[in-house]
């Protein structure tokens, strides 16, 4: 996370990494108003991390300004957006989930053998640990007899929001993890201001 950036602002970073828009777009992807994006895109214009361009409006009208990550990790995430698309477009959505299943696979057997034997709290402790170690701010918490897991950042929010499959392979991966039914109520990907799990304990 660049020094001093607040979250918002992140999220239109994370945003334009994989792919360009305008100020609409990202307005209406993030659920924020166009005047907040357009005076967080200023700010990182000047810090150098994005850069504008015009671009031709299909038929009539004025030309518009769309803008483009340009900090280090913009390659990166543009090339993994680039080869989900392309295996989506050629083989189909259930290959990407069968990809993401077998990375799924392998988290698991890195990660259950940590969960075994442990209560619930320690369960959903010990993946909140390990997503605040991959970047995603999490924390939980009990409320009316049910556990709540919540992330507060999204690492790979700008390639969640053209593949969905990213949320729901995560989903699955807390579910086996845990070993209970676990229910999204919200995801920064579709504009909430957090990714939150209900996590029902089982009597």
């Amino acid at each position: 996370m660049a020094l001093g950036m607040g979250e918002t602002k992140l999220r239109i970073l994370e945003t334009l990494r994989s792919r360009a828009c305008c100020a609409g777009s990202l307005a209406e992807s993030l659920g924020i108003s166009k005047v907040a994006v357009h005076r967080h895109l200023e700010d990182l214009e000047r810090e150098g991390l994005v850069r504008a361009r015009l671009e031709k409006n299909e038929g009539r009208g004025r030309p518009k300004q769309v803008y483009q990550a340009v900090d280090e990790q913009a390659p990166y995430a543009q090339m993994c957006a680039d080869v989900l698309t392309h295996l989506k477009e050629l083989f189909g959505e259930g290959l990407v989930l069968e990809v993401l299943t077998r990375r799924n696979n392998k988290l698991l057997e890195e990660l259950a053998p940590h969960m075994e034997g442990l209560s619930l709290e320690q369960k959903i402790y010990r993946l909140a640990e390990f997503l605040t170690q991959q970047g995603y701010q999490a924390s939980f918490y009990q409320e009316n007899g049910a556990w709540y897991l919540e992330q507060a950042r999204c690492p790979k929010l700008a390639l969640s929001l053209e593949h969905g499959e990213l949320c729901q392979s995560e989903l699955e991966l807390y579910q086996q993890l845990l070993g209970v039914p676990v229910i999204r109520e919200e995801r920064i990907s579709a504009g909430g201001q957090c990714c939150r799990y209900r996590i029902e304990a089982q009597g």
